[in-house]
Protein backbone atom coordinates (compact mmCIF):
# COMPACT_ATOMS: atom_id res chain seq x y z
CA UNK A 1 0.00 0.00 0.00
CA UNK A 2 2.49 2.63 1.12
CA UNK A 3 4.33 2.30 -2.82
CA UNK A 4 1.27 2.52 -4.41
CA UNK A 5 0.38 5.42 -2.34
CA UNK A 6 3.86 7.23 -3.16
CA UNK A 7 3.32 6.58 -6.63
CA UNK A 8 -0.42 8.09 -6.48
CA UNK A 9 0.88 10.77 -4.76
CA UNK A 10 3.82 11.70 -7.20
CA UNK A 11 1.49 10.77 -10.37
CA UNK A 12 -1.24 13.29 -9.03
CA UNK A 13 1.69 15.86 -8.22
CA UNK A 14 2.82 16.00 -11.83
CA UNK A 15 -0.73 16.18 -13.46
CA UNK A 16 -1.70 19.35 -11.07
CA UNK A 17 1.75 20.65 -12.59
CA UNK A 18 1.47 19.49 -15.85
CA UNK A 19 -1.89 21.46 -16.35
CA UNK A 20 -2.02 24.72 -13.63
CA UNK A 21 2.04 24.90 -13.80
CA UNK A 22 2.04 24.50 -9.90
CA UNK A 23 4.53 22.77 -8.15
CA UNK A 24 2.04 21.57 -4.48
CA UNK A 25 5.26 19.78 -3.18
CA UNK A 26 7.56 22.78 -3.20
CA UNK A 27 5.60 25.69 -3.29
CA UNK A 28 4.99 27.57 -0.26
CA UNK A 29 3.23 30.54 -1.59
CA UNK A 30 -0.10 31.76 -0.17
CA UNK A 31 -1.79 32.87 -3.78
CA UNK A 32 -4.98 31.99 -4.45
CA UNK A 33 -3.57 29.78 -7.53
CA UNK A 34 -1.17 27.38 -5.17
CA UNK A 35 -4.05 27.24 -2.21
CA UNK A 36 -5.79 26.02 -4.76
CA UNK A 37 -3.87 23.34 -6.29
CA UNK A 38 -2.92 22.01 -3.03
CA UNK A 39 -6.84 21.61 -2.19
CA UNK A 40 -7.59 19.85 -5.45
CA UNK A 41 -4.34 17.92 -4.67
CA UNK A 42 -5.61 17.51 -0.83
CA UNK A 43 -10.03 16.42 -2.53
CA UNK A 44 -8.75 14.17 -4.75
CA UNK A 45 -6.66 12.19 -2.55
CA UNK A 46 -8.83 12.30 0.53
CA UNK A 47 -11.80 11.09 -1.45
CA UNK A 48 -9.53 8.30 -2.80
CA UNK A 49 -9.55 7.19 1.36
CA UNK A 50 -6.22 8.52 2.16
CA UNK A 51 -5.83 10.18 5.52
CA UNK A 52 -5.03 13.56 6.57
CA UNK A 53 -1.83 12.92 7.99
CA UNK A 54 -0.43 10.80 4.87
CA UNK A 55 -1.47 13.79 2.42
CA UNK A 56 0.39 16.24 4.97
CA UNK A 57 3.60 14.16 4.63
CA UNK A 58 3.31 14.09 1.21
CA UNK A 59 2.97 18.10 0.74
CA UNK A 60 4.99 18.19 3.77
CA UNK A 61 2.31 20.21 5.63
CA UNK A 62 0.39 19.49 8.93
CA UNK A 63 -2.69 17.86 9.00
CA UNK A 64 -4.65 20.02 10.44
CA UNK A 65 -4.54 22.24 7.04
CA UNK A 66 -5.46 19.25 5.32
CA UNK A 67 -8.63 19.57 7.21
CA UNK A 68 -8.61 23.07 6.58
CA UNK A 69 -8.87 22.26 2.85
CA UNK A 70 -11.17 19.81 2.89
CA UNK A 71 -13.72 21.74 4.91
CA UNK A 72 -13.39 24.72 3.32
CA UNK A 73 -13.03 22.99 -0.38
CA UNK A 74 -16.61 22.71 -1.25
CA UNK A 75 -17.56 25.98 -0.30
CA UNK A 76 -14.86 27.73 -2.99
CA UNK A 77 -15.95 25.02 -5.06
CA UNK A 78 -19.80 26.34 -5.30
CA UNK A 79 -18.27 29.90 -6.00
CA UNK A 80 -15.09 29.57 -8.08
CA UNK A 81 -15.94 28.76 -11.79
CA UNK A 82 -12.13 28.50 -12.65
CA UNK A 83 -11.57 26.33 -9.99
CA UNK A 84 -14.28 23.89 -10.41
CA UNK A 85 -12.92 23.81 -13.95
CA UNK A 86 -9.51 23.16 -12.87
CA UNK A 87 -10.54 20.30 -10.25
CA UNK A 88 -12.22 18.81 -13.71
CA UNK A 89 -9.31 18.50 -15.54
CA UNK A 90 -7.15 17.20 -13.30
CA UNK A 91 -10.36 14.91 -11.71
CA UNK A 92 -10.52 13.63 -15.56
CA UNK A 93 -6.90 13.46 -16.23
CA UNK A 94 -6.34 11.46 -12.84
CA UNK A 95 -8.69 8.71 -13.10
CA UNK A 96 -8.16 8.35 -17.11
CA UNK A 97 -4.52 7.66 -16.26
CA UNK A 98 -4.05 6.21 -12.76
CA UNK A 99 -6.53 3.99 -12.45
CA UNK A 100 -6.26 2.32 -16.24
CA UNK A 101 -1.88 2.03 -15.79
CA UNK A 102 -1.62 1.36 -11.82
CA UNK A 103 -3.92 -1.90 -11.47
CA UNK A 104 -2.08 -3.66 -14.27
CA UNK A 105 -0.47 -6.64 -14.73
CA UNK A 106 2.81 -7.26 -16.24
CA UNK A 107 1.00 -9.78 -18.80
CA UNK A 108 -1.60 -6.82 -19.32
CA UNK A 109 1.41 -4.13 -19.87
CA UNK A 110 2.95 -6.23 -21.97
CA UNK A 111 -0.01 -6.81 -24.32
CA UNK A 112 -1.02 -3.01 -24.06
CA UNK A 113 2.26 -2.86 -25.21
CA UNK A 114 2.45 -4.63 -28.19
CA UNK A 115 -0.85 -2.84 -29.26
CA UNK A 116 0.57 0.22 -29.15
CA UNK A 117 3.60 -0.98 -31.55
CA UNK A 118 0.69 -1.92 -34.17
CA UNK A 119 -1.09 1.11 -34.01
CA UNK A 120 2.21 3.31 -33.59
CA UNK A 121 3.13 0.98 -37.05
CA UNK A 122 -0.60 1.86 -38.75
CA UNK A 123 -0.04 5.27 -37.93
CA UNK A 124 3.78 5.75 -39.26
CA UNK A 125 2.49 4.21 -42.75
CA UNK A 126 -0.68 6.25 -42.76
CA UNK A 127 1.33 9.54 -42.39
CA UNK A 128 4.14 7.69 -44.63
CA UNK A 129 1.05 7.82 -47.57
CA UNK A 130 -0.25 10.88 -46.85
CA UNK A 131 3.29 12.52 -47.54
CA UNK A 132 3.11 10.78 -50.95
CA UNK A 133 0.26 11.97 -51.50
CA UNK A 134 0.78 15.48 -50.48
CA UNK A 135 3.77 15.57 -52.87
CA UNK A 136 1.76 14.41 -55.87
CA UNK A 137 -0.91 17.14 -54.86
CA UNK A 138 2.42 19.76 -54.59
CA UNK A 139 3.61 18.70 -57.83
CA UNK A 140 0.01 18.72 -59.89
CA UNK A 141 -0.13 22.30 -58.34
CA UNK A 142 3.01 23.40 -59.61
CA UNK A 143 1.91 21.96 -63.21
CA UNK A 144 -1.39 23.47 -63.22
CA UNK A 145 -0.99 26.58 -60.66
CA UNK A 146 2.09 28.24 -60.54
CA UNK A 147 3.74 28.22 -64.36
CA UNK A 148 2.34 30.12 -67.43
CA UNK A 149 -0.83 29.05 -67.14
CA UNK A 150 -1.36 30.27 -63.70
CA UNK A 151 -3.18 33.47 -65.26
CA UNK A 152 -5.50 31.68 -67.22
CA UNK A 153 -6.83 29.19 -64.77
CA UNK A 154 -7.49 31.94 -62.13
CA UNK A 155 -9.70 33.64 -64.94
CA UNK A 156 -11.63 30.84 -66.04
CA UNK A 157 -11.99 30.08 -62.10
CA UNK A 158 -13.09 34.04 -61.54
CA UNK A 159 -15.18 34.18 -64.21
CA UNK A 160 -17.29 30.66 -64.71
CA UNK A 161 -20.57 30.84 -63.03
CA UNK A 162 -21.24 27.43 -61.19
CA UNK A 163 -23.41 25.55 -63.01
CA UNK A 164 -22.01 26.64 -66.92
CA UNK A 165 -19.01 24.83 -67.00
CA UNK A 166 -20.08 22.14 -69.45
CA UNK A 167 -20.81 24.76 -71.57
CA UNK A 168 -17.78 26.55 -71.67
CA UNK A 169 -15.84 23.12 -72.12
CA UNK A 170 -17.63 23.06 -75.23
CA UNK A 171 -16.77 26.61 -76.49
CA UNK A 172 -13.13 26.31 -75.52
CA UNK A 173 -12.65 22.94 -77.09
CA UNK A 174 -14.58 24.53 -80.13
CA UNK A 175 -11.79 27.22 -79.49
CA UNK A 176 -8.70 25.08 -79.56
CA UNK A 177 -10.01 23.30 -82.44
CA UNK A 178 -10.26 25.90 -84.59
CA UNK A 179 -6.92 27.58 -83.44
CA UNK A 180 -4.70 24.36 -84.05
Amino acid sequence: MLMKSHQEFNFLKRIIKDVLGINVEKNRSRLREVVNAKMIYASILSNRGYGCSAIGKSLGMNHATILHYNKNFRFYKKTDSNLRYNVGLIESEYDSEFTTTSELTVEEIKKELLSLRVENKSLNSSVSKLEKDYKKLQVQEDMFGNNRMSEIFKMVRQRTRIGSEDELLKKLNIFYNGVY
